[in-house]
């Protein structure tokens, strides 16, 4: 709804106007109500007045305005009114008043809209609490021997398409050349004046500072808000897409699901990851692949441009969301982007921002700094990358900053310095489990997916089968097992690689035959094949640190793919790569000439299987002190022979007998155990030898080496000693680990509870209270741990 439709005429002791803040509550001025004639107010293009009550009144002139409330409504609900507060001193050009004037009177008397543009010098009459607006052209003449701006009064001011202030009176000795305005700042600090608008305007947003003369800056931002909200606002749910190429993306308020984290530094147990944003300036937050931590930030994104975050947020409403996503600066060999770049960087679909846009923004304090995926770097970029981050926010304090990283990309103290705090989303919970299979079925159902009982039967194998229960504990392989429980009619998987095997196989091998869709390019190929071709350019991005490329790369790797592919060379490597795009439903352009995996733990399976394929595991042990490489060593072991993976896991041990750093040392040893557990079939000897060497570490210090150990899930309890004989900072170090097991843990954690030493037992209960499962049991058996208080 544009400013001039939400002004009203407004009949008071003498007429006036006003501006419609909701379709009911009206901003005018008070001098125009003597509270004791009555008030009408008339709309645009509605001649019938509505009656209205005054709830507040200023009670001086430097606070001369009101607040009126109409019996009924005088517009429909459009978008909100966004309003402004003049910080800057400097002259504002851009600006114009509304109302209904004298001199905009037809020649019969009936009111009609005037507007006045002009500049806004925010320091004449300042002492008296006013702004004066000096209209750009020449001032009319008197009307009747009176003000031509009689009727004026209480008419909004707009600098671009923010709400200023209101006008309160023409001033002697100026010609009708100056309009007196009562800013919007003085009337936030009137009394009662914000508590009355809370009353009756509870969604009021937070005002935007005017810091700069710059006013098509907040032009811009709608646009800018409106392209946001167009790129960001929704997402491809695994496993939908096959009910159509027009239903594939589906609205992030109806596939969002809010998420619980917990804080590295405050021990107060599991909170929604909203909570935990909304009173940090800065945080860190680490999250599993397929955590949610990409889409958590695409809403965050979305809603804070339309000012539609939930009131826990509402601080963030507003601001102008930056999203650096790192894989595309990775692509282009960007690591200090200029803050003139940050608008750029998502590849919005919008037109240039005005020249010095995103640096005001910045100096104003109205950013959102979103850098998603900060792992999606190479390692030898991250510390510029780190040098960036920290010099832009060194010039711009008051930025707010969230950051995205995988748990062990980078150090716990990385980000520090600046004022970030460590989170760390959790694990899904049982309840998250089904409210998210709820959503997923939710979302089909929109589009008129027969489910049938599918929601029930599921949520019904959650709850017998742990195993199950225990793969979806991220949004990813929940989604993955919600597809295919609904296409196998209830058969599922029961490891993690048969579920990416059979999503793979869902995907590439029954997909199109599954809408009846036939060949509309006029390709067909194998699953098989399809396969190889993507694992082709999955190990290039591998391999170069990328998680995107170029067309031109992609089709140079499929070209390279064919030639031991006798069944794909009769069609050309462009056809493919458009194939593969178009019917695959792994690969996404989300970029003008950017193609990367609809998640990188697709790339990291694919490219897993074709180093073993083409026997080339030694060159992944070359790099498993590579953070961005240990993912793929995780998967391989999934394609991997008997032999493969004693010769993975001795290739890992050999590796880290090289290594030279302790942090070196624990990434290794907690990789080579994992790999060691999940094998299928490993020698009992390499197995516990893996083991061993872990353990021969000894207490785990910090909370990097905490995290190493507690990633390994209840499997770790093998290395993890009883209490006896441990010191304190011992003892510490494995209730930090056992706090983070859950239920396997708690009858070890009983035990440390029942140490002499104060310390340990206070860092018992504060793990405990931070288990719901664990304080369920100690609530059922009224269990105490020692003398400490839960």
């Amino acid at each position: 709804m544009t400013p001039p439709e939400r002004v009203v005429a407004v009949l008071g002791a003498q007429q006036g106007s006003g501006v419609l803040l909701t379709p009911e509550l009206i901003l005018t001025s008070a001098h125009i109500l003597d509270g004791a004639s009555p008030t009408e107010a008339i709309a645009p293009g509605n001649p019938a007045p509505v009656r209205c009550r005054t709830v507040w009144a200023g009670t001086t002139s430097r606070h001369d305005a009101a607040l009126l409330l109409a019996e009924h409504p005088l517009i429909p609900e459009g978008t909100p009114l966004r309003l402004g507060t003049v910080s800057t001193q400097e002259p504002v050009p851009g600006c114009q008043a509304l109302g209904c004037p004298d001199v905009e009177r037809s020649e019969t008397g009936e009111l009609d809209l005037a507007q006045i543009p002009g500049t806004l010098t925010p320091v004449a009459a300042r002492l008296r609490g006013r702004c004066v607006l000096r209209p750009e052209h020449h001032p009319p003449a008197p009307v009747h021997g009176g003000s031509p701006w009689s009727g004026l009064s209480g008419g909004p001011v707009f600098a671009g398409p923010l709400l200023v202030g209101v006008v309160a009176e023409d001033p002697q000795g100026w010609q009708h050349s100056a309009l007196h305005t009562v800013p919007l700042q003085e009337l936030l600090r009137a009394p009662g004046f914000t508590r009355t608008l809370r009353e009756h305007w509870p969604d009021a947003p937070v005002p935007i500072p005017v810091a700069s003369p710059h006013v098509d800056d907040f032009h811009y931002e709608e646009r800018y808000a409106r392209a946001i909200k167009a790129r960001y606002s929704q997402l491809e749910v695994f496993g939908l897409d096959d009910l159509g190429e027009h239903e594939k993306r589906w609205d992030l308020d109806t596939a969002y699901l809010s998420l619980e984290g917990e804080s590295a530094r405050e021990r107060t147990g599991p909170q929604r990851v909203e909570d935990l944003l909304s009173t940090r300036l800065r945080a860190v937050l680490r999250g599993e692949a397929g955590a949610g931590k990409t889409t958590l930030v695409w809403w965050l994104a979305s809603h804070a441009a339309c000012q539609s975050l939930p009131a826990k947020l509402s601080a963030l409403n507003g601001l102008v969301p930056f999203i650096v996503p790192m894989r595309r600066l990775a692509a282009q060999g960007i690591t200090s982007p200029r803050p003139s770049q940050l608008p750029t960087l998502a590849g919005l679909l919008e037109d240039d921002p005005p020249d010095g846009w995103a640096s005001r923004a910045l100096d104003a304090g109205r950013v959102l700094l979103l850098v998603d995926g900060l792992d999606e770097l190479p390692r030898a970029d991250r510390t510029a990358a780190r040098q960036w981050l920290d010099e832009l926010l060194r010039r711009y304090p008051k930025t707010r900053c969230l950051v995205t990283v995988r748990p062990r990309a980078v150090e716990d103290d990385w980000l520090d310095w600046q004022g970030f705090e460590e989170l760390r989303l959790l694990p899904m919970s049982d309840a998250d489990i089904e409210a998210f299979v709820k959503t997923w079925h939710d979302a089909a159902r929109l589009r008129y997916a027969d489910v049938g009982n599918l929601e029930q039967e599921l949520t019904q194998e959650f709850r017998r089968n742990a195993t199950l229960r225990d793969l979806a504990r991220t949004p990813l392989l929940c989604a993955v097992i919600c597809a295919l429980h609904r296409r196998r009619s209830g058969l599922l998987p029961h490891s993690r690689w048969s579920l990416y095997k059979a999503a793979l196989a869902m995907l590439l091998g029954q997909r199109d035959a599954h809408r009846r869709i036939g060949t509309p390019e006029g390709i067909r190929i194998e699953a098989e094949d399809a396969q190889q071709l993507l694992q082709r350019i999955a190990i290039w991005l591998v391999r170069n640190g990328q998680t995107e490329l170029t067309r031109k790369q992609a089709v140079r790797q499929i070209e390279l793919a064919m030639r031991g592919l006798r069944h794909v060379q009769r069609y050309t490597a462009d056809a493919l790569m458009d194939h593969l795009l178009n019917r695959s439903g792994l690969l996404q352009e989300r970029a003008m000439d950017s193609i990367q995996f609809i998640h990188r733990t697709f790339q990291d399976y694919l490219a897993a299987k074709e180093f073993q394929d083409s026997d080339c595991l030694d060159e992944l042990l070359r790099h498993a002190a590579e953070e961005q490489w240990q993912d793929v060593i995780r998967l391989v072991i999934g394609h991997c022979s008997r032999g493969e993976v004693r010769r993975v896991v001795e290739g890992l041990v050999a590796v880290d007998d090289t290594a030279e750093d302790r942090s070196t040392q624990w990434a290794l040893r907690t990789l080579a155990a994992e790999c060691a557990a999940s094998a299928t079939s490993l020698d009992d000897g390499v197995h516990d030898g893996a083991w061993e060497r872990l353990k021969d570490l000894g207490v785990p210090v910090g909370r990097q080496e905490v995290g190493f150990l507690s990633s390994l899930g209840p499997d770790v309890l093998r290395i993890v000693p009883g209490p006896d004989g441990l010191d304190d900072d011992a003892a510490t170090g494995y209730v930090q680990v056992l706090g983070a097991l859950g239920e396997a843990a708690i009858p070890l954690l009983r035990r440390y509870g029942q140490l002499p030493s104060k310390e340990v037992r206070t860092k018992v209960a504060t793990r405990w209270r931070t288990m719901p499962t664990a304080r369920t049991v100690l609530l059922a058996e009224s269990v105490s741990l020692g003398p400490v208080s839960l």
